[in-house]
C-alpha cells in the first residue's frame, strides 16, 4: 500500500512539474517617454494589465525621451540593460533601423496575440512598414490641430466658418475681418509651434511629405515648402498673426486669441483654463487637401541576443491589451488611440479629438518618415518664424537643406 502511495505521489509531481514551471509570470522591462500626468496615466495602464492576468508581469520605467534616446545606443551596443519592450516616436525609428538598433516584428508570432495590420490606424502602421518588414505597433496618433474659442465665435457670429468641420487660410482672414469690424481687439490667428505647424501646411502642398529626394540627403528647399512659408509670411505681415515669440498659449486661455494651432495633447491646459472650445484639423488652403502633421508613440523592440521568443510572444500579449484598452490613454492622456476598436467606443465619438481616429479620414494625418529627422528638425526649428519677417525664404531654405547636409556629412 505504501508504494502504491508512493508511485501515486511521484506521478502527481511529475505532473505538476509543467505547472510549476509556469507559475512564476513572465518578467518583461518597459521603458516609455512619459514623465508628465500621462505618466501617471501609463501606470496606471500597466497597473491593470498586470492585475488582469497572471501569465505577464510588467515593469514600467518611465524617461525623458531625451534621456531614453540618448542611453539606448549604449545599451543595445553592449547587451545590458536593454528593456523588453519601449515606447519611442515614430519619426525616430527609420534612423534607429539604419544603425541596427532594432528587431523586426515577427507577424506570426504578434497574431497569435491578436495583434494584426487591420486592427490599427492605418496612416501609422504603414509608417513601420520599412525594408518589407514591420518596426512598430502605433500606440497612439497625436497632431497638431486647431482650436477656436467658441464663446467668441459665438459671440462675433463667426461659426459659418467651421460649418463643413474645416477652417481654411482664406477664412482665417475672412473671419478675422468680420470679427474686429464687430468690435474685436484681440488676436485671431497664432504663430505656434513653428516645426509642427509648418509640416502641416506643407503636408498639404506636397502629399508625399518629402524631406528627402534619395532618402538620405535633404530636399527641403523645394516650391512646395516656399509656399507654405509665404502663406504664414502673408498673414503675419497683414496683422493676422500673433508676433513671432508670443505667448500664443496664453493669449488662447485668457480669451484674447480666436484661433489656436496646438497639440491635441493641450486640451487639459484648455479645459483648466475654462475656455470652451471646439477642435479642428489644421488650417488649411481647402478641406480637399487638409492634413495636420502627426507624430505617432510606438512599441518597439531594440536588439537583444538575450531575449527569447516567449518574452516576444509575452510582450506582444501586453502590446495587445493596451491597444485593446487604449480608452483611458484617450481619456486622462487627451491623445488618440491608434487601436480601432477606440471606434466602438461611444465616449470617444464625443471627445474633441475623435475625428482623428475615424478611418475615412486617415488620409488627413501627415505622418513624416525620415532617416535624418533629428537633423532635420534641429535645422528647421532653429530658423524658426524668422522668415515671417528677418530672413528672407530663400534664405532660410538654403540655410536648412546645408545645415542638414553638414550634419549629414559630419557624422
Amino acid at each position: 500500500m505504501k508504494k502504491t502511495l508512493a508511485i501515486i505521489l511521484s506521478l502527481m509531481m511529475v505532473c505538476m512539474l509543467p505547472m510549476m514551471a509556469h507559475a512564476d509570470p513572465i518578467e518583461i522591462t518597459y521603458w516609455s517617454v512619459f514623465t508628465g500626468a500621462d505618466g501617471a496615466t501609463m501606470q496606471g495602464m500597466v497597473d491593470e494589465f498586470n492585475a488582469s492576468q497572471s501569465e505577464v508581469h510588467v515593469t514600467h520605467t518611465p524617461m525623458t525621451a531625451d534621456d531614453l534616446y540618448q542611453i539606448l545606443p549604449n545599451n543595445v551596443a553592449t547587451g545590458a540593460a536593454v528593456p523588453s519592450v519601449a515606447i519611442v516616436h515614430i519619426e525616430r525609428i527609420p534612423n534607429f533601423i539604419s544603425k541596427d538598433m532594432l528587431y523586426s516584428y515577427d507577424l506570426d508570432l504578434i497574431a497569435q496575440a491578436g495583434i494584426k495590420e487591420e486592427n490599427y490606424n492605418a496612416a501609422a502602421w504603414a509608417r513601420t512598414e520599412i525594408n518589407g518588414e514591420h518596426w512598430g505597433i502605433p500606440l497612439d496618433v497625436h497632431s497638431y490641430v486647431t482650436y477656436i474659442n467658441k464663446d467668441l465665435f459665438d459671440k462675433y457670429e463667426l461659426n459659418e466658418y467651421v460649418e463643413d468641420g474645416y477652417i481654411t487660410f482664406d477664412e482665417i482672414r475672412a473671419l478675422g475681418d468680420k470679427a474686429r469690424a464687430a468690435g474685436y481687439e484681440g488676436e485671431i490667428f497664432d504663430l505656434g509651434w513653428m516645426r509642427a505647424q509648418m509640416l502641416c501646411y506643407y503636408g498639404q502642398l506636397d502629399p508625399n511629405l518629402t524631406l528627402s529626394e534619395d532618402g538620405t540627403n535633404p530636399s527641403i528647399n523645394n516650391p512646395a515648402m516656399k509656399q507654405a512659408m509665404e502663406t504664414m509670411r502673408a498673414l503675419s505681415q497683414d496683422g493676422y498673426t500673433t508676433v513671432k515669440n508670443t505667448d500664443y498659449s496664453s493669449k488662447f486661455y485668457s480669451g484674447e486669441l480666436l484661433v489656436w494651432s496646438e497639440g491635441i495633447w493641450m486640451m487639459a491646459a484648455a479645459r483648466d483654463a475654462g475656455i470652451n472650445f471646439a477642435m479642428y484639423p489644421a488650417v488649411c488652403y481647402s478641406p480637399d487637401v487638409c492634413k495636420s502633421w502627426t507624430s505617432s508613440h510606438n512599441f518597439v523592440q531594440f536588439a537583444d541576443e538575450n531575449r527569447t521568443e516567449e518574452e516576444d510572444l509575452a510582450v506582444a500579449k501586453f502590446v495587445n491589451w493596451m491597444g485593446e484598452h487604449s480608452y483611458t490613454w484617450a481619456k486622462d492622456a487627451g491623445q488618440c488611440p491608434a487601436h480601432l476598436s477606440i471606434n466602438d467606443v461611444a465616449e470617444f465619438k464625443d471627445m474633441p479629438q475623435g475625428f482623428l481616429a475615424d478611418p475615412a479620414r486617415v488620409n488627413e494625418l501627415a505622418i513624416y518618415s525620415y532617416e535624418y529627422w533629428g537633423l532635420f528638425d534641429t535645422a528647421f526649428s532653429r530658423v524658426g518664424w524668422d522668415f515671417v519677417d528677418d530672413i528672407e525664404i530663400d534664405a532660410a531654405l538654403a540655410q536648412i537643406d546645408q545645415e542638414i547636409a553638414d550634419a549629414i556629412a559630419a557624422q
